[in-house]
């Protein structure tokens, strides 16, 4: 019997496939795999979002979003992933001095990923140099929720971008509304449990022209070793790293398995105080440290390695120890893959004191009181001056006040022997206490009952001492 050959033939999705002769579950597979072949043909490339992320010293007023022809682009402002029920982009969209723009093209119902931009206009920062610029935390740009920080945006245009995230719950820092003259920073608690620190991705690669960390600082603990930023491919290997120890700073700079550091002698840095604390490697083994445009600590130290770093923590060091957190705030971070010059580090660090006014921020005149310590005849109102742009916190009872006293709003009425102790807080910086303790004559006027909870009913017309103009 002759047996007659067959030819199949199918079409599918324009890709057409032949088999002769096969048997069919070798022509089933075949048409699988055909599928797969034609899909994959058919991916959707991401769309471009110009301008792309990055710090402008010029204005950009609008954003453009392109990318396959024919495709629909689906866009955000509000830092959430676009879907199809987002808007569709038709018209340029309008920048104000910072936005969020996430986007997906869709292709024939073919999604691409997500393309973020971070784009802020700031013209203060056209003195920034952006050439190996690795990394750049502003505060307009931590994400949050609930007071606790998921995200800081990384703004130095690098690709892939540098975002420093912590998706724990019970490791994320906490969020500081206003913690420095209007701008938002991030809080790390410092504590050994349930510590608080945020990862970077694998970056920093090649720093064999060296390495440069800036940073806006207010440091809470300063017991034992304490890191700010750390970068090191396994354990303290081709490590660079700041950290307090103390009021000293040290910066470690390794090459493989060689450690070397400059450190500053003791009371280089304080708590309480906003500061800009920056450390330079040049790539010709020496090391710097200054705190405020200051040089407080230089030396000769080992060149950095070009090798892939992926250990990279902002408030931890290379292990996570658990007495190693840094504790304190931090309102702007930038990293550079290079020794910035003499003129560049003068630069940034101009930048830095301008934008959070720390030349002037630097300490904050203590509240006066009008009036002072002594024997009053009498009932008496008292009146509180600070500076400007000041919060006065007050108590009554002889402790001194933290920020979550009393808001002074008005003169403060005595009635009986006390103490009225004061505090102001300006961009960020407590000042000292000022006190004064006040006698009245407790037959006529006596103290009220710590026991007798009805509130304080005096009917009197009050003499006010105000402050001297």
């Amino acid at each position: 019997m002759r047996r007659r050959n067959r030819m199949f033939s199918a079409d599918v999705d324009g890709c057409q496939l032949h088999a002769r002769p096969i048997a069919f579950v070798a022509f089933l597979i075949a048409i699988a795999c055909s599928l797969a072949f034609c899909q994959g043909a058919f991916a959707t490339d991401p769309p471009v979002i110009t301008p792309g992320t990055g710090v402008y010293s010029t204005v950009q007023a609008t954003a453009t979003i392109t990318g396959d022809a024919g495709a629909t682009f689906y866009y955000t402002t509000d830092g959430s992933n676009p879907t199809i029920l987002s808007t569709a982009y038709s018209t340029p969209i309008a920048l104000g001095n910072k936005a969020t723009i996430k986007a997906i093209a869709d292709l024939s119902g073919v999604l691409s990923t997500v393309t973020t931009a971070n784009i802020q206009n700031d013209p203060t920062t056209v003195s920034v140099p952006r050439t190996n610029l690795q990394l750049w935390l502003k505060p307009e740009f931590i994400v949050s929720s609930a007071g606790s920080v998921s995200r800081w945006s990384d703004l130095s245009g690098a690709s892939p971008s540098n975002d420093a995230t912590q998706t724990t719950s019970a490791n994320q820092p906490s969020l500081v509304s206003g913690a420095l003259y209007g701008f938002n920073g991030v809080s790390f608690n410092g504590a050994s449990s349930n510590s608080s620190y945020l990862n970077l991705p694998s970056y920093l690669t090649n720093l064999t022209s060296g390495a440069s960390i800036f940073a806006v600082v207010n440091p809470s603990s300063l017991s034992g070793a304490r890191t700010l930023f750390t970068a090191s491919a396994t354990g303290v290997q081709d490590m660079t790293s700041v950290q307090s120890n103390g009021t000293q700073i040290v910066f470690n700079v390794n090459n493989g398995a060689t450690t070397s550091n400059v450190s500053t002698s003791s009371g280089a840095v304080t708590t309480g105080t906003f500061q800009v604390l920056d450390a330079v490697q040049n790539g010709s083994a020496s090391g710097s440290i200054n705190v405020n445009a200051v040089n407080v600590g230089s030396g000769t130290v080992q060149n950095l390695n070009n090798i892939s770093r992926t250990v990279n923590y902002i408030g931890g060091d290379n292990a996570l120890t658990t007495s190693a957190f840094w504790g304190g705030q931090v309102v702007e971070l930038l990293v550079y893959s290079t020794g910035v010059t003499v003129t560049q580090r003068a630069q940034i660090e101009a930048y830095l004191a301008n934008r959070y006014q720390l030349s002037t921020s630097l300490a904050t005149p203590a509240p006066v009181i009008s009036v002072a310590t002594g024997t009053l005849p009498g009932p008496t109102q008292v009146a509180i001056a600070a500076g400007p742009n000041a919060t006065t916190y007050i108590t009554l009872d002889g402790t001194s006040p933290t920020t979550s006293s009393q808001v002074y709003s008005q003169p403060v009425n005595v009635y009986y022997s006390q103490t009225l102790k004061a505090m102001s807080v300006a961009n960020g910086i407590e000042s000292s206490v000022s006190s004064a303790t006040y006698t009245l004559d407790s037959t006529q006027w006596p103290a009220p009952d710590a026991g007798d909870t009805t509130s304080l009913q005096i009917n009197l017309q009050l003499p006010t001492t105000a402050i001297p103009q």
